[in-house]
C-alpha cells in the first residue's frame, strides 16, 4: 500500500473532487447524490487520498441493524492496484460491522475481482439497460402524496428486506423526482420513481405485486421523461422484470453482481423488485 495514502471521512467539501472521478468513470451520479449520502450516514462516506489529491471514494449506508449498503466505489484509474480499492472498503466494512448483521452490495466486474477476496459471495445478477423513454399514461397510476408515501414505505419494506424511509422520503422529496403509485382500491400494488442523471435518467425503484402494475408504473415513468436517455437496472431474479424490459427495446449496457457479506437473514422479496433503487443504496 501507498505509504502516502490517508483514508479519512468525507465531507461536502469533497463533492466538487468526487465529481471529476466520477465523470473519468463514467458513472451517472450527480453532486445531490453525494448530499443525500452526507444527510443519510455522514460518518460512512469515505474519501481517500494520495498527495494531497482525492483519488478514491466509497459509501456506506445502515438499514436498521440487519443489512448495510456499500456503492460508489470509485479509485482513479492512474491509482489502481496500489491497495486504495481495499483500504476504503475495510473504512465500510468497519464502519457497517459495527451497526448490521450482513454487508450488501452491487458489484461491476471488475470491483467483484475485490470483493470476492473480501468475503464476498454472489446473491444474484442484476443487468442495466439504457434506451430512450417513450410511454402511455395509465389510469390506475396516481402520483404519490404525502400522505401516500407513508403507505408506499410500509409497502416497500418487507420486500426490501429492511426499512429504507428514510432514502425514500428523501426521494420522494426532491421537485425532480417523478414518483407514482397503482392502487387497486384502497390497497398498494406497486410504486415506482425516476430521476435525473449526468447522463440520463435513472429508473428505480420499481417495486410492485405483478408484470400488470409493472407495465402501467414503467409506462408512466418512462412518459414523464419521453425522449430522453434513460438507464433501469433490472434484477434477473425476476424473470418478468427481464421480459418487461426486453419488450421496450432497450439495450444491455453492463452486469453487475449482487452480493453479501454476513448473515443475509433478509434478503426480501426480490420477485417483487422490478427495479432497484440504484447500485449505491440497493
Amino acid at each position: 500500500m501507498n505509504e502516502d495514502l490517508h483514508i479519512r471521512t468525507m465531507t461536502a467539501e469533497d463533492i466538487a473532487a468526487a465529481m471529476e472521478l466520477k465523470e473519468l468513470m463514467g458513472w451517472n451520479q450527480l453532486p445531490r447524490d453525494w448530499e443525500r449520502f452526507l444527510e443519510w450516514e455522514p460518518q460512512g462516506c469515505f474519501v481517500a487520498e494520495c498527495g494531497g489529491r482525492l483519488v478514491g471514494t466509497t459509501t456506506a449506508i445502515s438499514y436498521e441493524d440487519k443489512f448495510g449498503w456499500v456503492g460508489m466505489v470509485m479509485v482513479h484509474p492512474q491509482m489502481r492496484r496500489r491497495g486504495i480499492g481495499r483500504a476504503l472498503m475495510s473504512a465500510c466494512i468497519e464502519y457497517l460491522e459495527r451497526r448490521v448483521a450482513c454487508i450488501r452490495l452491487d458489484a461491476t466486474p471488475m470491483g467483484k475481482l475485490l470483493y470476492d477476496k473480501l468475503g464476498f459471495v454472489e446473491e444474484y445478477e442484476l443487468h442495466r439497460w439504457q434506451g430512450i423513454a417513450a410511454g402511455r399514461g395509465a389510469s390506475d397510476v396516481v402520483p404519490i402524496s404525502e400522505e401516500v408515501l407513508e403507505a408506499v414505505k410500509q409497502f416497500d419494506r418487507p420486500i426490501f428486506g429492511a426499512d429504507r424511509s428514510r432514502v425514500l422520503h428523501r426521494l420522494a422529496s426532491e421537485a425532480e423526482v417523478g414518483k407514482w403509485v397503482a392502487m387497486e382500491g384502497e390497497v398498494i400494488q406497486g410504486y415506482v420513481m425516476v430521476r435525473p442523471g449526468a447522463h440520463a435518467w435513472y429508473v428505480g425503484p420499481l417495486v410492485c405485486r405483478g408484470p400488470q402494475w409493472a407495465e402501467q408504473l414503467l409506462s408512466r415513468a418512462l412518459q414523464e421523461v419521453a425522449g430522453q436517455p434513460v438507464l433501469i437496472d433490472v434484477c434477473s431474479a425476476n424473470a418478468e422484470a427481464v421480459e418487461l424490459i426486453k419488450s421496450l427495446r432497450f439495450q444491455p449496457q453492463r452486469k453487475f453482481t449482487r452480493m453479501y457479506r454476513g448473515n443475509n437473514a433478509w434478503p426480501g422479496l426480490p420477485e417483487y423488485v422490478y427495479c432497484p433503487a440504484g447500485a449505491e443504496i440497493g
